[in-house]
């Protein structure tokens, strides 16, 4: 199975080609884990007491969203304030301080993800879903 060619990081957004870096490539589902732990992030600030719970089918692509979380929060498996749980659509919940915050897709994104995932395609659609404004792509609660 072929991989999309590596683009150089001078080519993409500063944010995605750490997120290349450390993923090893781009994909839709990392890319939006990088989104939702950025989101967990600027909520809650430093990720100092920020613990992450992370839901996903338990393999590729779909776990990918795992590692995006961690780079785009800072809840880390190394700092054990990260956890993964298994579930059937990507989605995460932030907990600090008493506050809690819980990210999920919008109804339907995953069927429009599968349909559009190829290994040829994977840096054109991570662009697009990091360009997409978070309100078309996630719904965030409180509590």
């Amino acid at each position: 199975m072929s991989r999309a060619p590596f683009v150089p990081p001078m080519d993409l957004p500063e944010e995605l080609a750490a997120l290349q870096r450390f993923h090893g490539h781009l994909g839709i589902y990392v890319t939006l884990g990088l989104r939702m732990g950025a989101i967990g992030k600027r909520t809650f600030g430093h990720w100092k007491g920020l613990r992450a719970t992370v839901r996903t089918v338990p393999q590729p692509p779909m776990m990918c969203v795992a590692d995006g979380v961690q780079v785009g929060s800072g809840c880390t498996l190394g700092k054990g304030n990260i956890a993964v749980e298994p579930a059937s659509e990507p989605g995460v919940t932030f907990e600090k301080d008493g506050r809690r915050l819980t990210i999920a897709l919008k109804p339907g994104l995953v069927r429009t993800i599968e349909g559009e995932m190829s290994h040829e395609r994977e840096i054109e659609r991570s662009l697009h879903y990091f360009q997409v404004p978070e309100a078309e792509l996630f719904d965030v609660t409180e509590g």
